[in-house]
């Protein structure tokens, strides 16, 4: 029950607060009478106003500092407990929760608290600087989530500056030999000098086609809640048209039923009863014509926009594809250039290792493989293939997760349409169905059948 805003554990037993995570409503707890010894497990009551926990068996003063993560707690209950017995008990609490109004149904005095300041100034200052250092970290970290979740939804996430290309090399076990050869380091880094701005370029393009989807969302659901909207007000205009003649129409069948009986049952009387009935039934079926009418229109209309909008989606999704498609194949033919410059620097220290040149400076396992001209190139071809594959599945997933993420919004727009038009069929339905059955309501008297009396 995640809407409690109150809740009273009073007299149960119970030895360790627990279980109250998703109780985020809470503004009033009780859990006087327990066996509770520690204040702990309330982090997620950030809207608690009153905590009685009196006639338990907390015993540590310090333990009460934990509460002043609760910054709506206004009123405190502790006596009872070992704790309440301290001789700094009221000046203490005073003192370091400053936004506590009342402590054990008494209104917090100002000399408790100055007693308390007067004592622990350097422990509170210590202690509200740390905590203002861990709001900072905590809104830092905070905004530094909201950044990430909204560069997945751009499908950019790590590509803002360097992640891209150093997941090419972190895992490039391959290129790790190579990298050891003399001006293996400078050729890396001048590629990344040219990799990291044009990873740059894909991201920004992401971060703009995203703001441009989120307003061309924006601007559908305005227009489908403007529609339905308008639609909802006819629809109430109609209906309060019909509550109005309905009274009429009522009050006619309830005449003709009166005349009947005043005048006696007849063929003219039950005639005109019949026709007032008829009269209601005619103006029930007329409401039920127009309101389906409106919905089917409605409905057609909605979809149309829907799909509409899904192929403006679905353009702005390939010119961004397009886009990004274009600036991965920078990259991989700087990569490609890359592994040229690599492959002649490769097969020059060959070269010198065949030699026993003195200037090669390797350690000795990759030295030992530069032996061999067909392993040099293994590992060249190796790395190569590395990079390509780093490059090729971080567009695959972008690729992928873009046209998922279009199909699902078409899909999802288009099923809550649906389901908002099964909805309003029904509820049109339910109403007449309302109406009809008042008729029901009426005795409704007719003429005596006559029974022929036909000999055998």
């Amino acid at each position: 029950m995640p809407n409690l805003k109150w809740l009273d554990l009073s007299f149960n037993r119970i030895e360790k607060i627990e279980n109250l995570n998703q109780l985020i409503h809470l503004e009033d707890l009780s859990l006087y009478s327990n066996k509770i010894s520690v204040l702990e497990n309330l982090d997620k009551q950030q809207k608690l106003q009153v905590l009685s926990i009196g006639n338990n068996c907390i015993d540590r003063l310090e333990n009460v500092l934990y509460l002043r993560t609760l910054g709506a707690l206004g009123s405190l209950g502790l006596a009872g407990n070992p704790v309440a017995e301290h001789p700094e008990y009221k000046s203490y609490i005073g003192a370091f929760l400053p936004h506590l109004t009342y402590l054990d149904y008494r209104l917090v005095q100002d000399e408790w608290r100055q007693q308390g300041l007067k004592k622990h100034s350097y422990e509170i200052e210590e202690m509200d600087l740390l905590e203002h250092r861990d709001e900072f970290e905590k809104e830092k970290q905070k905004q530094q989530q909201e950044q990430e979740e909204r560069y997945r939804e751009a499908f950019v996430e790590g590509l803002s500056e360097g992640q891209l290309f150093d997941e090419m090399f972190d895992g490039d076990k391959d290129g790790d030999h190579l990298y050891h050869m003399q001006g293996a380091e400078e050729l890396r880094e001048t590629l990344k000098t040219q990799v990291v701005p044009i990873c740059k370029q894909i991201f920004d393009v992401g971060i703009e086609k995203e703001q441009q989807r989120a307003e061309e969302l924006s601007q559908l659901i305005r227009c489908l809640k403007e529609g339905r909207d308008s639609d909802q007000e006819k629809a109430v205009g109609r209906m309060d048209e019909f509550l109005t003649d309905k009274e009429t129409l009522l009050g006619d069948i309830a005449a003709a039923i009166e005349m009947a009986e005043v005048a006696g049952v007849n063929d003219e009387t039950e005639a005109a009863i019949d026709t007032a009935i008829q009269a209601y039934r005619d103006r029930c079926q007329s409401l039920w014509s127009q309101l389906m009418g409106s919905e089917v229109v409605l409905n057609d209309g909605l979809e149309e926009v829907i799909q509409e909008f899904g192929r403006n989606l679905t353009d702005m999704v390939s010119s961004m594809l397009e886009a990004t498609q274009a600036l991965f194949a920078q990259v991989r033919d700087l990569e490609a250039g890359y592994t040229e410059q690599v492959t002649e620097l490769a097969l020059h220290v060959l070269e010198k290792v065949i030699r026993n040149d003195e200037d090669v400076d390797m350690p000795p396992e990759t030295t030992e493989l530069f032996t061999d001209k067909e392993v040099v190139m293994s590992l060249v071809t190796g790395s190569h293939d590395f990079h390509l594959q780093v490059l090729d599945g971080r567009e695959d997933r972008m690729t992928s997760r873009v046209k998922t993420w279009l199909q699902n919004t078409i899909a999802n727009l288009l099923q809550e349409e649906e389901k908002r038009n099964r909805d309003r069929v029904i509820e049109i339905n339910h109403f007449l169905d309302k109406q009809r059955e008042e008729l029901d309501e009426f005795e409704i008297p007719r003429v005596p059948e006559m029974e022929l009396d036909i000999a055998p």
